[in-house]
């Protein structure tokens, strides 16, 4: 769903243990992954997962939160999060500000949620739809057959 091409820049936001740095790294010729996550333990479980993809600089992770993340002058043809409640279960002003700071006017944000049942799944798709729109973001939804996965996929309005 992500489309990574060979020469995107690419932020994970939540990385967990790096089972998505692997496949995009996968993906990758001269691109590059940037991946962060608030939990050392995850960092250190992605570093070692992706080892190798870390020693040839595909992918470089950070232990920060999102909103600590400041890479002057970087812009990102795609960033995605998995299961990150940030974007709907709070305010999140200062995180919206720094995705939109490192997006590409032509970059795409991507958020991708399992939830428990189908009618959380709608209820959370509709809570992400409307933070991205107060954000300035335009966004269309993708339900999986089950209707328990979603995938939004968003671009800057404008």
């Amino acid at each position: 769903m992500l489309g990574v091409a060979p020469d995107d820049q690419v932020l994970e936001i939540g990385c967990g243990p790096g089972a998505a740095v692997s496949l995009v790294c996968d993906q990758l010729d001269n691109g590059q992954i940037i991946a962060i996550d608030r939990s050392a333990t995850a960092i250190k479980r992605a570093s070692e997962r992706n080892a190798d993809h870390v020693s040839s600089g595909k992918a470089v992770l950070h232990h920060l939160d999102l909103a600590a993340l400041h890479l002057p002058g970087r812009r990102f043809d795609k960033v995605f999060a998995v299961n990150v409640s940030t974007f709907w279960l709070r305010p999140t002003g200062p995180e919206w500000s720094v995705v939109k700071e490192h997006l590409h006017g032509h970059g795409v944000l991507h958020l991708f949620y399992d939830t428990p049942g189908a009618g959380r799944a709608r209820q959370v798709a509709e809570a992400v739809r409307a933070a991205l729109s107060r954000h300035g973001f335009s966004s269309t939804t993708t339900f999986s057959a089950s209707e328990l996965l979603f995938g939004v996929r968003a671009q800057l309005s404008g």
